[in-house]
Order: structure tokens, then C-alpha cells, then sequence
């Protein structure tokens, strides 16, 4: 794998494609949201097309113009054996408790008064979101069921992942930048990219997972099962609730008792740790 680019100039093409793209983007799906209003059906396409446009595309291109073996570069010329995919399902599944607290803090945080205008565009902004995930995933059969899942669930967690540690993750790494920092820089700006505040913290350790799965594994498959598994309970919940508007781990388990978050805390460390030694074997 030859990258002759240094590092910043990589990631200016980079972030220089990837507003190209999303400049694109905003326009189709501007354009889309006109005609179609606020239907499923012209979201669930506008869904694709931001998928497609303006994660897929940046991460394909990036990694065709900095190195002669795109696969390689992006870790999908590899698949992760069973036995840590196992485990990282399972780890996921034991942290959601854990997860679940933590939404509870990261949703009760409250600015200081002179940031009221700022807390009250956050909550405006995350009342938006949580209203478009509803009617996009709206629709009680079982076909509307299996676009969503297919939609949301593994398009998105693929395309994200792709993006997030397919590229951005690897242009640090492959720049030399300290594996933990890339990791946690890219799960700072994975999150922050979803634009809710508060589902912040979160999705920014769930970032990270998805990121330390991805070096761990050598595989960037794994860190996309896990991501669209994640995915997939959301909207699940979401069928099976009739209208109910749970966060993505919110639809397993309550989270409401602590000791419950505190063995969570443990069983996910204990995971960690077993993917981690997996990995040295």
C-alpha cells in the first residue's frame, strides 16, 4: 500500500470530496423534501441517496486516490473470525444497561442560563431528528419492517462505517497519528456528526467501540455487523413499540437500576478485554 500524500494533504482531499458530496447531497435531498414532503417513502429514498452520496462515494474516492489497493486501505478485503464477532455481539448486547444510564445523564444535562437560547435549539434540533426517524421508519407490516431494517440498519452502519473508520479512521492511523487518539477524534466527530446533542456521549463511546473493533480485528466487517446489530434492535423496538420513540439502546432492557449498570459496567469491561486478547492471539 503506497501513500506517498502526507497526511494533511490526505485528509484535505479528503474533507475537500467530502463537502463536494454533501453539497450534493443537500441539494437531491432538498430537492426530494419538496416534492415529497415529509412522506416515508421520499425519506427512505433520501436516505439512501445521503448514504450512498455523501458517505460511500467520499470513502471510495479517497481510497482510489491515495493508495493502489483501495481494499486494502479501507480493511474489506478481510473478514473477522467468528469467535471475536461472537464476542463483540455480546459485549454490545451487556452494555446496553450501561448505555442506558448514561442516555438517562447525557439526556438530563441542562446549560447555563446565559446558553438558554443554545439548550433550546439543541432540544428543537433533537425533537426534529427523533420526529424524521418516526416517520421514516413508520408503517406497522412487515415489509416496512425489512426496508427499514435494510435501510437504516445495514446501509447506514455499512456507509457510516465505511466513512467513519473505513477511511477517516485509516488516514490517521496510516499517517502515524497514536492509534487510541485516531480512535477517539473520529468517535468525537462520528457523534458529533448526528447533530443530537443529547445522545452525544453515547454514540461517542459506541464510536469508539466500533473504532477499537476495527483495529483489533484488522477487519472493517466486524465494526459494520456490530454497528448495523445496533442499528437493528433500534428499529425493532421501534415496530414492536407502536409508536414509541426509544434511543437505539434503549430498546433492550431499562437501564434504570444501577446496580444492573454497574454489572453492565464489569460484563462490558470483561468483553473488552477477552476481544482485545483475542486479538493478540
Amino acid at each position: 500500500m503506497n501513500l506517498s500524500l502526507t497526511l494533511s494533504k490526505r485528509l484535505v482531499f479528503f474533507g475537500c470530496v467530502t463537502l463536494l458530496c454533501y453539497v450534493i447531497t443537500s441539494f437531491i435531498v432538498g430537492f426530494m423534501t419538496m416534492k415529497g414532503g415529509a412522506d416515508a417513502r421520499w425519506l427512505r429514498i433520501a436516505a439512501v441517496v445521503q448514504d450512498v452520496v455523501l458517505f460511500i462515494l467520499p470513502a471510495i474516492v479517497t481510497a482510489i486516490f491515495c493508495t493502489r489497493l483501495p481494499a486494502r486501505f479501507l480493511t474489506v478485503d478481510r473478514f473477522p473470525r467468528l469467535r471475536i464477532s461472537v464476542m463483540a455481539l455480546c459485549t454490545l448486547v451487556v452494555s446496553i444497561p450501561a448505555m442506558n444510564l448514561l442516555i438517562q445523564f447525557n439526556e438530563s444535562i441542562s446549560l447555563p442560563a446565559a446558553l438558554s437560547g443554545v439548550e433550546e435549539y439543541m432540544r428543537q434540533a433533537e425533537a426534529s431528528a427523533r420526529s424524521y426517524t418516526e416517520i421514516l421508519l413508520s408503517g406497522d407490516s412487515a415489509m416496512s419492517l425489512i426496508v427499514s431494517l435494510l435501510i437504516v440498519g445495514v446501509l447506514a452502519g455499512f456507509s457510516e462505517e465505511l466513512f467513519f473508520r473505513g477511511t477517516f479512521q485509516r488516514l490517521l492511523v496510516t499517517g502515524r497519528v497514536n492509534v487510541h487518539v485516531a480512535v477517539w477524534i473520529v468517535a468525537v466527530v462520528f457523534s458529533a456528526m448526528h447533530m443530537q446533542f443529547y445522545g452525544f456521549f453515547p454514540r461517542m463511546l459506541l464510536g469508539a467501540y466500533f473504532g477499537y473493533l476495527a483495529v483489533w480485528s484488522g477487519s472493517l466487517w466486524l465494526p459494520v455487523i456490530i454497528h448495523a446489530f445496533n442499528n437493528c434492535v433500534y428499529i425493532v423496538g421501534q415496530w414492536h413499540a407502536a409508536g414509541a420513540q426509544p434511543s437505539v439502546v434503549d430498546t433492550v432492557g431499562t437501564g434504570g437500576e444501577v446496580l444492573m449498570a454497574c454489572s453492565s459496567v464489569v460484563l462490558t469491561a470483561l468483553g473488552i478485554s477477552l476481544i482485545y486478547r483475542q486479538r493478540l492471539r
